[in-house]
């Protein structure tokens, strides 16, 4: 899928009989019905700067006529002599679609040489087209079937002829065919192929672009099944079936939505400018005479006064720090220059960027829930729209990055031990023990368990050959008692996940002082998780749980909340964007490989 970023100027509601081809494309549309995977090669890059999309380009020719899920390419369906084979899945999706290529829809042909002119539409009556849907179903997938089974084959999508909302629907999805007959039999083949579309939207868990993965740690979170059926079930109860679909398609996660308008805000203000090099040199300020000025005066879009570095001229310097999150000084320091250099097309690439990751995101977060932004260092809880709390976070080292994921925390472990990962107690605890003797095992809180099961009795470490354990010869379970020096401080919030990520209290608290924050193995340090351990169980527990002798505790949370870990290079402000150091290399991915898109995009398949 190549999503669209939409330009400014254009109207803000979305609405399905808005067309739009080619650059021109609706973002919303290419994002939320062409499937959940894909990328943004397609998004603006600066003037002259990509691919042309117009007809009869590589793109066009290869993008048309694909299933929006899958890419495949659709072929004119001829009408079946007998029902074909049972099929369900994607699989079916991606015949239903090919099935409605038939379909006479707005938009260039599928098929190759001239175009024949179309038929007149032909009038079918609604039991008709429940007769050939009854003839049909036992093809489609499964909810689909069971779908038009409860509503005795009534179609949703067509009344004697497709309806208008469902033919913008169509042309959202990118279902663009040849003319062909306007009968019952197709006008159920229609009816599949839309239906199977929109159950596999609605089915489809959010993805990212290839090379990087959103984890669905917790079965809660992911796509259940039934939802395919329940969409099409609210689609046919809809008082307007235009209103639903501009909702469902409208419905983006707030993160999302402030990207995409300060993405407009930014394009319409500073993409229109003259791209002009600055070379580097002394500071330019207010009172300084240098050639370079006429250059910076005509990078701004101001007019050449022959060299004067004004207030005017400082006053656009200025909006500029800001629109790029640096320091308001007025003065075009190096870093200044850097940022003019490197043009709006880069910072509109970084935000596109971001805008992948977030639509990876779900629509809705929820009543209550944990944010956590990896790149900021910074995590926020809402509960019913309110922010209840916002703390600094300690995340992974480059090497050892936090991922993004989605979990849901369902209990607390007040006074945690801490079993320490075999590889730390290979590359740390064993060359302590050697170095300093096993005296360092007690002082640091330390025990050494038989085995990793619930019946592991504790061993003496005078037993352990700890020579053998540092060169990984011999792997043994260490674990950290509760105490003051325990790395999981005095509370650990639980998402059970596969990848060890939690979220936990920390004894090191000098590591919040830092602007980067990259200092744990994966897991968050939280700076204040007392507070929101109290939010999630209630003060009274979490006090009662904290007094119980040190010994460790467990509070299962009577609601358990959903924690989004995400990866956000740029932040939106009311004057632009603060953009942040890409640590995990994140969007340097991003760019190579909608660099390595564009260029197939120009030289064909």
């Amino acid at each position: 899928m190549r999503c669209r970023l939409r330009r400014p100027g254009g109207p803000r509601r979305l609405r399905l009989d808005q067309r739009r081809h080619g650059r021109r494309r609706h973002r919303d549309l290419g994002e939320h019905l062409r499937g959940c995977s894909g990328s943004r090669a397609g998004a603006r890059s600066g003037p002259g700067r990509r691919a042309r999309a117009g007809s009869g380009g590589h793109r066009d020719r290869r993008r048309r006529g694909r299933d929006p899920r899958r890419g495949t390419r659709l072929i004119p369906a001829e009408r079946p002599r007998a029902p074909a084979p049972r099929r369900t899945g994607r699989a079916c999706v991606a015949a239903a679609l090919a099935a409605a290529a038939s379909l006479t829809l707005a938009g260039p042909a599928l098929a190759q040489g001239p175009a024949e002119p179309p038929p007149a539409p032909s009038v079918a009556p609604e039991e008709a087209i429940a007769a050939a849907l009854r003839s049909q179903i036992d093809a489609a997938d499964p909810e689909v079937a069971a779908f038009y089974r409860a509503r005795g084959f009534r179609p949703l999508w067509t009344q004697a002829r497709p309806r208008p909302e469902a033919l913008e629907l169509a042309r959202a999805l990118e279902i663009e065919a040849a003319a062909g007959p306007d009968d019952p039999w197709r006008l159920a083949e229609f009816e599949i192929a839309l239906s199977s579309a929109w159950a596999a939207r609605a089915a489809a868990g959010p993805k990212v672009g290839e090379g990087e993965l959103l984890a669905f740690v917790d079965p809660r979170l992911l796509p259940r099944a039934g939802r395919g059926r329940a969409a099409l079930e609210a689609a046919a109860e809809a008082a307007s079936l235009q209103e639903h679909l501009e909702a469902a398609l409208a419905a983006r996660n707030p993160i999302v939505e402030n990207l995409d308008r300060a993405l407009e805000r930014y394009r319409a203000q500073w993409s229109g400018l003259p791209e002009i090099f600055i070379p580097a040199g002394r500071e330019l300020a207010p009172g300084v005479r240098d050639p370079r000025v006429d250059l910076l005066r005509l990078r701004l879009g101001l007019p050449d006064t022959g060299g004067a570095y004004d207030e005017v001229l400082e006053g656009a310097v200025r909006a500029f720090q800001r629109a790029h999150g640096l320091p308001d000084t007025g003065r075009a320091d190096r870093t200044t220059l850097e940022a003019l250099n490197a043009g709006a097309a880069h910072y509109e690439r970084l935000v596109e960027a971001n805008l992948e990751r977030a639509s990876a995101l779900p629509a809705s977060f929820g009543e209550r829930f944990i944010l956590v932004d990896a790149a900021a260092g910074q995590l926020w809880y809402y509960d019913h729209g309110q922010q209840l709390a916002a703390m600094k976070v300690v995340t992974g080292k480059p090497s050892q990055p936090t991922p993004m994921m989605v979990g849901m925390v369902s209990h607390l472990i007040f006074n945690p031990y801490w079993n320490v990962p075999e590889d730390l107690v290979q590359t740390s605890i064993a060359p302590k023990v050697l170095e300093h003797g096993l005296g360092y095992i007690e002082e640091e809180g330390l025990e050494v368990l038989s085995d990793y099961t619930a019946d592991a009795v504790v061993l003496d470490p005078a037993a352990v050959d700890w020579r053998a354990v540092a060169a990984g010869a011999l792997s043994v379970r260490v674990r950290q008692k509760p105490g003051p020096k325990n790395m999981m401080g005095k509370v650990k919030l639980m998402l059970p996940n596969p990848l060890g990520i939690y979220l936990h209290d920390t004894p090191h608290r000098g590591d919040f002082a830092r602007s980067q924050r990259l200092a744990s193995s994966g897991c968050v340090r939280l700076e204040d998780a007392m507070s929101l351990a109290r939010l999630l169980a209630g003060g009274d527990k979490a006090e009662a749980a904290l007094a119980v002798g040190g010994e460790e505790r467990r509070i299962d949370l009577a609601e358990p909340a959903p924690v989004y870990i995400t990866y956000l290079t740029a932040a939106p402000t009311s004057d632009g964007f603060i953009f942040r150091p890409d640590v995990y290399g994140l969007d340097a991915g991003w760019a190579s490989r909608h660099a390595a898109g564009a260029i197939s995009a120009v030289g064909g398949d």
